[in-house]
């Protein structure tokens, strides 16, 4: 099939195949759809722990909730199940110290219910795209990395995210050049932490900022940061980011979670970015929009085409997001496209850095 996949069984094959216990590391919504996807399996598991700090005696879907010494104690060799998400450091040192010592595994599910996940069928029908994309991006790293994405989706195992890690504001400065003048656009702006990242890039210089962010309460945190670092030059929109101006259904989450969606409760203004930006020129643009990063390009394709700025695109919301989102943008103009992941466990945080 692609030459640069060399796991053969899935996560959930891999469980199915061992012949130790099976405990869940965490509770709460990843591990109850994991848990489900167990039962659905077939797959047995016997207990669950969490970190100590949150022990206190609960249960979790009729499950005892431990602390690992006490798993240990109880069954010595086991297989831990990674249950839950965290871009901790802390945490994420304490996934690949347990992954040192016991069979472990961190399963991909899809974040939208329902969406088409890397699986063998998926690989097969879309080996073509999959290989063009990994032929065409810019640097054996990014290459690498994204081998490395595609194992981890099929086999779960934490190696592959531990070996694609590299450090965001890193990458930021090795791929990027930053000049005194940028005028930035941030997409999905949620608390300005994305801003302040780019102010420390540019060392505070820049000459324009746009940042949308749709959900209402982190707007509110977004206007506060804005004031009290009294930025000038910057304009807030509170709105989405779509394909061409309108009105769209909302998850308002008052989080980083937030997102466009047919079952949102709530509607919100949408645009596009041509029409937001008009006949300015843009240098640099964020576009962390979860998973509505394919229609934020489409409404962007003239300024890209003209323009080219330098892009940072999320491309983890959605598994076709890996093949379709440098498709996209190749199709729209001639962009050298690299790929990294930076620290999280699932495989979150994959990011498309596009340029001239």
């Amino acid at each position: 099939m692609l030459d640069f996949l060399v796991e053969t069984k899935t996560v959930w094959e891999n469980l199915k195949a061992v012949d130790k216990p099976i405990v869940l590391y965490g509770m709460g919504n990843g591990a109850d759809r994991i848990l489900d996807r167990c039962i659905a399996e077939g797959i047995p598991v016997s207990g669950v722990f969490a970190s100590d700090s949150f022990v206190r005696g609960q249960t979790f879907r009729s499950y005892q909730v431990c602390k690992y010494a006490d798993i240990v104690k109880q069954y010595k060799n086991f297989v831990i199940v990674i249950a839950f998400a965290s871009e901790s450091p802390s945490v994420l040192e304490d996934f690949y110290a347990l992954a040192a010592k016991h069979e472990t595994y961190a399963p991909h599910v899809a974040i939208f219910a329902g969406d088409d996940i890397v699986s063998f069928p998926w690989l097969q029908a879309h080996a073509d795209k999959l290989q063009m994309v990994y032929d065409n991006l810019a640097d054996a790293r990014s290459r690498e990395v994204f081998s490395d994405i595609l194992n981890y989706k099929l086999s779960g195992k934490l190696k592959y995210l531990q070996n694609s890690t590299s450090q965001r504001q890193e990458d930021l400065r090795e791929l990027f050049n930053f000049a005194e003048n940028e005028v930035y656009v941030d997409l999905g702006a949620y608390d300005g932490d994305t801003i302040r990242e780019f102010l420390q890039q540019t060392q505070g210089e820049y000459s324009k900022i746009f940042a949308l962010e749709p959900d209402k309460k982190n707007f509110i945190k977004l206007q506060r940061f804005i004031a009290q670092e009294q930025l000038p030059n910057v304009t807030l929109l509170n709105s989405g980011i779509w394909c061409e101006p309108g009105e769209h259904n909302f998850f308002q989450r008052g989080g980083r979670m937030s997102s466009l969606s047919e079952q949102g409760k709530v509607s919100v203004e949408v645009d596009s970015l041509d029409n937001i930006l008009g006949k300015g020129a843009v240098s640099y643009i964020k576009m962390d929009v979860e998973g509505a990063e394919e229609e934020a390009l489409m409404g962007g394709c003239e300024h890209l085409a003209k323009y080219m700025p330098k892009l940072f695109v999320a491309g983890y919301h959605r598994d076709d997001d890996l093949w379709k989102l440098p498709q996209l943008l190749w199709n729209i103009a001639p962009y050298k496209i690299f790929l990294r992941r930076h620290p999280y466990v699932p495989c979150w945080e994959i990011n498309f850095l596009a340029k001239k």
